[in-house]
């Protein structure tokens, strides 16, 4: 799958390299600019490419991994995202990690609220960055949480992730699945592992 990547730092960095390692051609993008990342190509496969925010925001499945809070506007550099998929990984923290609160709707819906007429996925923002890469020490796969409002979009998005050594959780829509995946929803910075049952 082509997939853009907007944000390059650590969380946008990771899962560039995470979903590098499928098949698929990733544009990885920053405000700076492509040539501003050009000092980085050694840290990237080859079928990574550096493009302009522009073009990764039109990429058939989009990863948000910029700030919660310059998001929205990000988003709305498209006026229409014409059913495409983006995964919003941002927590709603301010720079100083301060809680946003954005009752009454979730994080991720203020994020579908921005990205118009996509279809929006929240997950990854409860995993350390150091686990989005899907690596387990030993046998098992990594538990990826994640929601949406669309089911088709939402059974893509796993069967994505699933070469990725993720073993993906549906929570249901962005109002309930999101709430608990937030910022204070209960899930937020853990850690699970799905063993193969049969082995028991």
């Amino acid at each position: 799958m082509n997939i853009g990547v907007v944000g390059s730092g650590t969380v946008g960095t990771i899962l560039t390299q995470t979903f590098s390692r499928g098949e698929n051609t990733i544009v990885l993008s920053h405000q700076g600019g492509a040539a501003s990342l050009a000092p980085r190509r050694a840290e990237f496969a080859a079928n990574v490419t550096f493009g302009e925010v522009a073009v990764a925001l039109q990429q058939p499945l989009v990863i948000i991994a910029v700030p919660f809070t310059v998001a929205p506007t990000v988003l709305n550099q498209v006026a229409d995202y014409q059913q495409r998929i983006v995964v919003d990984v941002t927590n709603q923290f301010t720079a100083d990690f301060k809680k946003i609160d954005t009752r009454p709707l979730t994080g991720s819906e203020v994020i579908a609220k921005a990205a118009h007429n996509a279809r929006v996925i929240k997950a990854f923002n409860t995993l350390p960055h150091e686990l989005m890469n899907g690596r387990v020490d030993g046998p098992g796969q990594r538990v990826l949480f994640y929601a949406g409002d669309d089911r088709p979009a939402k059974k893509q998005f796993a069967e994505l992730v699933k070469p990725l050594n993720f073993h993906p959780v549906n929570l249901g829509k962005l109002r309930h699945g999101g709430s608990v995946m937030q910022v204070g929803g209960g899930l937020g910075h853990t850690a699970f592992v799905q063993l193969d049952e049969s082995l028991d």
